[in-house]
């Protein structure tokens, strides 16, 4: 089969396929997303030998046991990431805390940037019909803001600031708009500002060149002293250091950046402003698919580039451009 496999430089290669072992499934991939963790393993930021990509949706093509043979011919999507399931913390339903915790292109077993994927059976979920696989294939991204509103017990209405308006910045900040919340986007690229205004989301505009400390204000839309609750999707140290200044004490920072760039983030005024730091990076996929089949939100709109798999490491060029928000890799019609 064919896959991304990371030599120095990513490159699409043909490797041989993963035998089915008891309790696996193979799943022939349709849909991956090339989101800011596959680019830090892409870059060598995070250290990883597998194939990437950690977002995907397929079709069960195979299985090993016949009780699993219900799967075959069902759409799924991948979760972000899963336990062993046969530890106490598994069987208990606490699979964050199992200490076999593997995740598919990042650690533990190789992503969906390939034409097929072998995952146990417990660590996909069904995709709905009405759920088209560029939808379902953001459910992961959506799952963990939705998850965020849950840690952080963000009352029913309130200010937050989104830092960042890359592909996860701006479905964050969708998604907390349509939940209700007042949103105000802190962002650097004015080709985004129709689509933020179709959800009533503010935008606030700034740019490298008169950012003093990562605080001076934007052009566009209100600019308040501070907010009670910052999301920082930049995936730049910068977008820390505006987070700290803008938080207000006591408040929260939602931390959706990978922060694996190397680049120090001090933690000092973590103690100082008092506020606390919640790292989002899954949440309940089963509520995000629910909310995208009743047509509460289409995530795809923040889409700008679905590339066919062979030309992957185009895919890849562009998702590390300004100019596309959020690219996605067509595995296969």
């Amino acid at each position: 089969m064919k896959a991304v496999v990371i030599d120095g430089e990513p490159q699409v290669v043909e490797v041989p396929m993963t035998e089915l072992e008891e309790g696996m499934l193979r799943v022939r991939v349709r849909m991956a997303a090339v989101t800011g963790l596959d680019l830090d393993v892409i870059q060598g930021r995070l250290r990883f030998p597998g194939v990437p990509g950690n977002a995907f949706v397929g079709e069960v093509e195979d299985v090993r046991d016949d009780r699993l043979r219900h799967w075959v011919g069902k759409r799924v999507l991948a979760r972000g990431s899963y336990g062993c399931g046969s530890c106490e913390s598994c069987q208990n339903g606490q699979e964050h805390l199992c200490p076999d915790r593997v995740s598919p292109g990042r650690y533990g077993a190789s992503g969906g940037h390939a034409e097929t994927a072998v995952l146990p059976a417990h660590a996909v979920i069904s995709v709905p019909a009405a759920v088209s696989d560029e939808q379902a294939v953001l459910a992961p991204i959506l799952a963990s803001v939705y998850q965020g509103v849950l840690r952080a017990k963000l009352p029913e209405w309130t200010n937050i600031l989104v830092i960042g308006d890359g592909g996860a910045g701006l479905l964050a900040s969708i998604a907390l708009a349509e939940a209700g919340y007042t949103v105000t986007v802190r962002g650097k690229h004015g080709d985004r500002f129709d689509l933020l205004r179709r959800h009533n989301i503010n935008f606030n505009l700034v740019h490298d060149d008169v950012e003093i400390d990562g605080l001076r204000p934007g052009r566009f839309g209100p600019a308040l002293m501070s907010y009670p609750y910052v999301v920082e999707a930049s995936g730049h140290s910068s977008g820390w250091n505006a987070a700290v200044g803008l938080v207000a004490p006591g408040g929260a920072i939602l931390l959706m950046s990978s922060c694996s760039d190397a680049i120090p983030r001090p933690v000092a005024r973590v103690q100082e402003k008092n506020f606390r730091v919640l790292g989002l990076r899954e949440g309940p996929l089963e509520a995000a698919l629910r909310i995208m089949e009743q047509e509460l939100l289409d995530p795809s709109e923040v889409v700008t580039a679905v590339v066919d798999f062979q030309n992957a490491l185009d895919a890849y060029r562009r998702a590390r451009t300004a100019d596309d928000w959020l690219v996605l890799l067509r595995m296969r019609d």
